[in-house]
């Protein structure tokens, strides 16, 4: 492509979106674009001083609403690859969480994960049809050939019962407590009697699955059981099941990673059952203390559904054994109709597709066909923030940011950094498993103007 365009792509939770992101901006890199990983807080310095042709956001959400109008007001095309592409209850509830708390007026494009997303986006005129792409999400292809050869291997070996749990809001790492959780929910348009519910039982469900797991590992003492909190719980609450001698609790890695080498997933509502039906580790659902509004469709239909700890239990020494009977008919059904729904293909070509959508947009955009042109009028709150970035660069901001801000927030940057060797050791994986024979690496990114930049975006270039 002439003019090397410049891509930009936002990296939400390293832990869970990094090796995606590190794939999609290597396929954009061999078809000749120069790709830059931009950690998500850093966004508002780095962005502005990298001058990129594009930038794809992580989400259109109330709290990143100013920077895509900035973006659009400095001529950068803007598109969505969102990282909560399974987000709330339902496809159409996602839909209309983000038209109206968004701000999906104002992208060039939005990549969705599957079929029933990108339906229930178009009947709900959340985005254009035309700007509306069913694509996959990169992460996934780590689940199919030749990418499941670049996971790494867990560092305890293979062979463990897995167990994920999702607590963010009853046990959560980066906010003050529950109550923030419930706040939040009421913030991005679920009712405060939902949220409260959801919040009340949330916190039930987490103490049944911790002393159900601390059960398991005692029962089973001669396997390995490997507890793994999503990412935006607070690890030390399972403390108690890491003093057993056969158990772990780790959050390091990506989900991926340590499905594969497990030989059955325990979890409930927890969307890393689908992933492991992609990866052909069964899972199992822990149901006889689920509700109606934790419960989550998708998750639940692929798993084999346990309704009580005895039933559990024997399901596990089925597994251990290798004597699990084939799944039942409806769930091997719901498997391959689900895949498509969510995350339109398990074939390892998402990243591939994405990457399709990004220069197109860039390339229509030159021939003068570009489509969002409105940029509309920041907020208050927005528009000091970003004269306080421009007047006060990097440096200056993070100071004044530290001496006013709360020790929660900064938690939160610190946990959404990546380094240098983090992306690099993906590359690595990555290029093993690549039949193309070429070889990338990461290194620190640099701006028109160094005195606004953070020092944490990567740029990724060919290694020859």
């Amino acid at each position: 492509m002439p003019d090397q365009p410049h891509i930009c792509l936002i990296v939400d939770n390293p832990l869970r979106d990094l090796e995606g992101l590190v794939l999609l901006g290597r396929q954009l890199a061999t078809r000749g674009a120069r790709v830059t990983l931009v950690p998500m807080y850093e966004q508002g310095f780095d962005v502005p001083a990298l001058r990129p042709d594009l930038v794809v956001v992580n989400y259109t959400r109330p709290n990143n609403a100013d920077l895509i109008k900035s973006y659009k007001r400095a001529g950068i095309l803007v598109g969505v690859l969102d990282t909560e592409g399974t987000g709330g209850k339902n496809a159409d509830q996602f839909a209309e969480i983000v038209k109206t708390t968004g701000c999906p007026d104002l992208v060039d494009f939005y990549c969705v994960w599957g079929q029933a997303q990108y339906v229930a986006f178009r009947d709900h005129g959340t985005v254009p049809e035309k700007l509306l792409h069913a694509t996959g999400c990169p992460r996934f292809d780590f689940c199919a050939a030749p990418w499941r050869e670049a996971l790494p291997r867990p560092s305890i070996g293979s062979g463990y019962v897995l167990i994920n749990t999702n607590f963010p809001v009853a046990n959560p790492r980066f906010s003050s407590g529950p109550a923030h959780e419930e706040q939040a929910m009421i913030d991005v348009g679920y009712t405060p009697e939902f949220a409260r519910q959801f919040v009340t039982e949330s916190a039930q469900a987490y103490r049944a699955v911790l002393d159900t797991s601390i059960r398991l590992a005692q029962h089973f003492a001669d396997t390995q059981f490997v507890l793994r909190p999503h990412p935006f719980e607070n690890i030390h609450s399972y403390d108690r099941l890491a003093e057993l001698p056969n158990a772990h609790v780790i959050q390091h890695g990506t989900s991926l990673e340590w499905i594969n080498g497990a030989r059955l997933l325990i979890h409930q509502n927890c969307s890393t059952a689908l992933e492991a039906a992609m990866l052909q580790v069964e899972p199992l659902s822990m149901e006889w203390f689920n509700t109606p509004s934790l419960r989550l469709e998708a998750p639940t239909s692929v798993s084999r559904s346990t309704t009580s700890e005895a039933e559990l239990f024997e399901l596990v020494r089925l597994g251990l054994d290798g004597q699990l009977p084939p799944p039942a008919p409806q769930v091997a059904a719901a498997r391959r109709q689900i895949i498509g729904d969510l995350y339109t293909a398990a074939d390892g070509a998402s990243a591939s597709r994405v990457a399709d959508v990004v220069l197109a947009a860039i390339e229509a955009a030159r021939r003068g066909e570009r489509v969002t042109a409105a940029t509309g009028r920041p907020s208050l709150r927005g528009a000091v923030a970003g004269a306080v970035r421009r007047t006060l660069g990097y440096q200056a901001s993070s100071a004044l940011r530290r001496s006013y801000g709360s020790a929660e927030n900064e938690r939160r940057r610190a946990g959404k950094a990546f380094a240098v060797e983090a992306v690099n050791s993906v590359l690595r994986r990555v290029d093993a498993a690549s039949a193309d024979g070429r070889r990338f690496a990461a290194a620190r990114a640099a701006g028109h103007s160094a005195r606004a930049m953070s020092g944490m975006s990567l740029q990724l270039t060919e290694a020859n």
